[in-house]
């Protein structure tokens, strides 16, 4: 699989975009530098650039979308190899899109935050008994 092109990402926000990933907040962007609130497309850019630099998809499916209140809901699954740990993280996932005249005005990622960060990391995904 080759990775995604992330120009073709970040070109269908609005300049207004709010995209979130649930949880990242709580990661300072020193550990995961793609992490927090971006708000428009350069900020959305940088994000994405950050991301796709760290991140080697190895597998990526989509289940069902389903839409809610005017929200798209994005259910799947992703296998990544992260830079530089060269770690493997498999995991799910629920993408929810907010759709404004034509563009996305709110993205949020509901994802494994904490094994994101170890895995990219290098650290162990659990915690050794004690």
């Amino acid at each position: 699989m080759s990775k995604p092109s992330a120009h073709a990402t970040w070109s269908g926000f609005s300049p207004t975009s709010h995209p979130t990933r649930a949880g990242r907040s709580r990661a300072p962007p020193a550990l995961t530098p793609w992490a927090g609130r971006r708000t428009g497309p350069e900020e959305i850019r940088q994000s994405l650039t950050a991301f796709f630099a760290a991140v080697e998809p190895l597998a990526f499916e989509v289940q069902t979308m389903v839409e809610v209140d005017g929200r798209l809901l994005v259910p799947g699954r992703y296998v990544s190899r992260f830079q530089p740990s060269r770690q493997v993280l498999e995991s799910e996932m629920i993408l929810r899109f907010t759709v404004v005249g034509g563009l996305i005005s709110d993205y949020r990622v509901f994802e494994d935050s904490l094994g994101i960060t170890r895995t990219y990391l290098g650290e162990p995904l659990t915690a050794a008994p004690t």
